[in-house]
């Protein structure tokens, strides 16, 4: 899944590295040593969080 970047924001972290946070679900958050290595993580665990989300809908 490719983010735009209107879709999350990038903080530097108090300690080094970088959070991204998804804006449309701020539970939806990672971190990286890079700004760009948090997207990547950030786009694995929005991934994760849509497939989870079409699970729970299949057993409701």
């Amino acid at each position: 899944m490719q983010l735009n970047k209107d879709d999350y924001t990038v903080e530097a972290a108090m300690g080094g590295g970088f959070f991204a946070y998804y804006m449309n679900n701020l539970l939806c958050s990672a971190y990286g040593e890079t700004p760009d290595e948090a997207c990547e993580n950030l786009e694995h665990i929005v991934e994760d969080f849509v497939s989870d989300m079409y699970m729970v809908e299949e057993y409701v």
